[in-house]
């Protein structure tokens, strides 16, 4: 094996992918999903773009805690937008600004047109 590396560094470093110990921990983490969605119950939301719009759109809230909020949509949002989340039953509206949107990465998200929005939550209101 070659002298340790520190890290962080600014030179590249060789990776022998083929080494059995580096095979055995690629296997052992395969099947891991750093997308977490399905780690909690999703709900169905609805999306008003625009902090005074009307009209709204459909989505599904997959996370949320006091600070952001990551959903669901079959269409893009641009980063900066600000957005209203009403979910249905409760009486209190979600304010929040869009920090990263992209397509969603599982098997059959691009097919089936599926974005992924983590938000920052400015305000919950009655």
């Amino acid at each position: 094996m070659s002298d340790p590396v520190n890290f962080p560094t600014p030179h590249a470093v060789a990776v022998d992918w083929d080494a059995p110990h580096l095979q055995k921990l690629l296997q052992r983490v395969e099947s891991w999903q750093l997308d977490q969605r399905g780690g909690h119950a999703s709900q169905a939301v609805r999306l008003f773009i625009g902090w005074t719009t009307l009209t709204s759109r459909p989505g599904c809230l997959v996370w949320h805690d006091a600070d952001a909020l990551v959903l669901q949509t079959d269409f893009s949002l641009s980063v900066g937008e600000r957005i209203r989340v009403e979910r249905p039953h409760v009486a209190q509206g979600i304010w929040g600004e869009v920090m990263q949107s992209r397509p969603g990465q599982r098997p059959g998200d691009a097919e089936q047109g599926v974005w992924i929005h983590w938000v920052r939550v400015h305000s919950q209101r009655h």
